[in-house]
């Protein structure tokens, strides 16, 4: 008995690992994954001193409300995680102050996912959709004192596959750049196909009980 419990407990364990290792991210989290990796080698490029503070000016080039909440709240997310001192800026201006402190740009050029192809599709089975989420963001640091530091690209790719018919549940309804029309399925997989199976079927039935009935 002890050893069907232990060997049903191994089985259950071994199921919970793979379902694990197949649980995929949603397009939001790749995006602030790969952005905040790039962002954090940034903050540890040679002269960047992180004893003081940190003041990010964000923009976007569409001038997208949304696309700036997110990267502010990846930029909070990847400072904290390393442990340094930071603030936000309305202006280009930055901050007056005495002190001195490290002044960020950040510029969104692009913030996008889309869906170029259907990778597997086997008929009236389940079919996979290419994956590909991108970013590009053009940063500079500076010192309040007018010392230039770094002037650099972030940009990312990420490239995978998903279910076509599980595709809404990895986008962000508050996001339009996690979200993406994939392509059309076939017009005789869609609609002519099952026509005829209807069809069919509607033909077998009436044979059936015609045959029954004589």
């Amino acid at each position: 008995m002890t050893a069907k419990i232990i060997s049903l407990f191994i089985i259950v364990m071994a199921l919970n690992v793979c379902y694990c290792q197949t649980v995929k991210k949603t397009n939001l989290e790749i995006l602030e994954q790969d952005i905040s990796a790039e962002l954090e080698k940034f903050f540890f490029y040679p002269d960047v001193n992180r004893d003081v503070q940190f003041v990010f000016f964000v923009r976007s080039a569409k001038k997208d409300k949304s696309e700036k909440k997110f990267i502010e709240s990846v930029v909070k997310k990847t400072a904290s995680k390393n442990n340094l001192k930071f603030s936000f800026s309305a202006d280009d201006l930055m901050q007056s102050s005495d002190s001195i402190y490290n002044k960020v740009w950040i510029d969104i050029i692009k913030l996008n996912t889309d869906y170029p192809r259907i990778t597997k599709n086997k008929f009236l089975s389940e079919k996979f959709l290419e994956r590909d989420i991108t970013s590009e963001l053009a940063i500079g640091l500076s010192q309040n004192i007018n010392r230039h530091l770094v002037t650099d690209r972030i940009i990312t790719s990420y490239k995978d596959e998903i279910p076509y018919d599980d595709y809404p549940q990895f986008e962000t309804e508050e996001y339009k750049f996690t979200q993406s029309i994939p392509p059309n399925i076939s017009l005789i997989e869609t609609i002519i196909f099952p026509a005829a199976i209807v069809m069919v079927s509607a033909v077998a039935t009436i044979l059936f009980f015609t045959i029954r009935s004589k």
